[in-house]
């Protein structure tokens, strides 16, 4: 079985339907897409998933970007995308900067 330990975001319980045991894969037969999985490929594929892209993060290092959801009129979101268009960028890039300025003007 791998000696490593899980991320740090990986909760420590799960609820009561959940049932959580470490196998060998070696020992054990596990079967992922029609084939068996072992120690080995699964070293493989958590490698792959650790290397593959995806956006940095905001937070810094390798932790967790928090996410905020907001309501918007239509005629806002329209200007949004049109502010991102016309600059290359996504909206989402511009409402973080918003955000940002408005925060340093408004300090806490």
């Amino acid at each position: 079985m791998s000696d490593k330990r899980p991320p740090e975001e990986f909760p420590e319980t799960f609820g009561p339907d959940v049932i959580v045991r470490g196998i060998d894969l070696d020992d054990e037969e596990f079967v992922v897409g029609g084939q068996r999985l072992t120690e080995e490929r699964a070293a493989e594929l958590a490698d792959h998933a650790e290397r593959r892209g995806g956006r940095p993060s905001l937070s810094g290092g390798r932790r967790h970007s928090p996410a905020l959801n907001l309501r918007v009129s239509q005629s806002d979101r329209q200007r949004l995308d049109a502010v991102a268009a016309g600059q290359g960028r996504r909206a989402s890039d511009v409402m973080r900067d918003a955000l940002r300025e408005y925060l340093d003007r408004h300090p806490s």
